[in-house]
């Protein structure tokens, strides 16, 4: 199952702020919050991305 969501921001933000959206977005899914929810609102057969490769 493909569950099509995003976050963004602005680009004009810079990327330290793209830095931080993006390690924010890591630390749901490390944590458990993301697969939680699905679980919280009956969502079945959705799997939680892996986790993004580290930047170079």
């Amino acid at each position: 199952m493909v569950i099509q969501q995003a976050m963004s921001i602005p680009a004009a933000r810079g990327t330290a702020a793209q830095e931080v959206l993006a390690s924010f977005v890591e630390e749901m899914k490390a944590s458990g919050f993301v697969a939680d929810a699905l679980e919280r609102h009956g969502i079945e057969g959705a799997l939680v991305a892996p986790a993004a490769p580290l930047p170079v």
